[in-house]
């Protein structure tokens, strides 16, 4: 029952992603993270989905940031960001030269969320970025 639960929530979320490109864009990072003693996946992802993810959709308008993590995944400590766009002239305010560099905006937003990332490390004592197969 779970296996079929999981695969429906695959497809919409798919769907809903399929949608969200057609209409701007997303890009997507995935990490695995060492975490603190004392904490867990758990409170990780609440802190990114309430504090980290509300403080960048505040400093990066017409763009949206998504966490996600399956419970299969939560068992390994990895997530992902799903950077979602509102449309191309959205995406194409934050990264210039087909994607490969940020905008002086992009980087200015990035300057603004010092000190939120700064409390990540409150959470987690090391995170790496990984292919996801």
């Amino acid at each position: 029952m779970k296996t079929k639960a999981f695969l429906l929530l695959c497809l919409f979320i798919s769907i809903g992603i399929t949608q969200l490109s057609a209409q701007g864009g997303v890009m997507f990072n995935t990490f695995i993270v060492t975490l603190r003693p004392g904490v867990t996946m758990d409170q990780y992802l609440d802190f990114l989905k309430t504090r980290y993810a509300s403080e960048y959709n505040k400093n990066f308008p017409g763009s949206k940031l998504i966490i996600g993590s399956p419970d299969s995944w939560r068992k390994k400590n990895q997530y992902s960001f799903f950077y979602t766009f509102e449309s191309e002239k959205e995406y194409q305010k934050y990264y210039i030269n087909d994607g490969k560099d940020m905008s002086d905006e992009c980087k200015a937003g990035w300057e603004k969320m010092k000190s939120i990332k700064q409390e990540v490390s409150e959470y987690i004592l090391d995170s790496k970025r990984v292919e996801v197969e």
